[in-house]
């Protein structure tokens, strides 16, 4: 019987990227896109002390973590490197491993509403929770490295798709290969729906809550 990272890998293999393009009469956005690099990592949850109260013993369990790191470039026009854009759309897909009882691959996706986005490097951070992998997996710790299989990102700016990457296969497989995918929606998180919320502070940009 082949294992599921095999089988994953051959519903990846023949997929490729179909562009949007746009009509004729349509100007292309104002801005221009190019995802540099996505890591998906475990990252534990963040522990807080407070004053008046008292403390509770518990052990923190580990968040998949992704963290999309991405260049903007906006023409002179419309303010170039000291501009911003104010709205963009990344869609953010994690593929697990695991098939649910059809056999097909579980996805995690979800969209983002990313606004006052400026010019040069920039960072979106989501999350999918230890609820929800413990729903798919059935145990309350996990890894990245058993777990997640792969991962695909894609920015849309004004309906276009200006931007898109993954780590599996060579184009869009959420899109061409969706069939064989189980997706889960609801269950990404933008990091403000999280116990993270409060860190970083300006490291990645504002997410418009919903």
């Amino acid at each position: 019987m082949k294992s599921l990272a095999s089988t994953f890998a051959l519903l990846l293999i023949s997929t490729s990227l179909h562009a949007q393009a746009p009509a004729a009469q349509e100007a292309p956005p104002a801005v221009r896109v190019k995802i540099k690099k996505v890591n998906v990592i475990e990252q534990p949850t963040p522990q807080f002390n407070g004053g008046n109260v008292k403390e509770k013993r518990w052990r923190p369990k580990n968040w998949v973590e992704v963290d999309v790191e991405f260049e903007v470039d906006i023409p002179n026009s419309a303010g170039g490197s000291k501009g911003t854009y104010p709205s963009l759309q990344m869609g953010i897909y994690v593929a697990l491993n695991h098939a649910d009882k059809e056999g097909k691959y579980e996805v995690v996706e979800g969209t983002l509403d990313l606004v006052n986005i400026p010019a040069g490097e920039n960072h979106v951070l989501a999350y999918v929770a230890p609820s929800t992998m413990k729903l798919v997996f059935q145990k309350d710790f996990v890894t990245v490295s058993s777990d997640v299989k792969g991962w695909g990102v894609e920015v849309m700016a004004e309906g276009k798709r200006v931007a898109g990457d993954t780590n599996v296969g060579k184009g869009a497989w959420w899109e061409d290969k969706k069939d064989s995918f189980a997706f889960l929606q609801g269950m990404l998180l933008s990091k403000s729906k999280t116990p993270f919320a409060p860190l970083w502070g300006d490291y990645d940009v504002e997410v418009k809550s919903k």
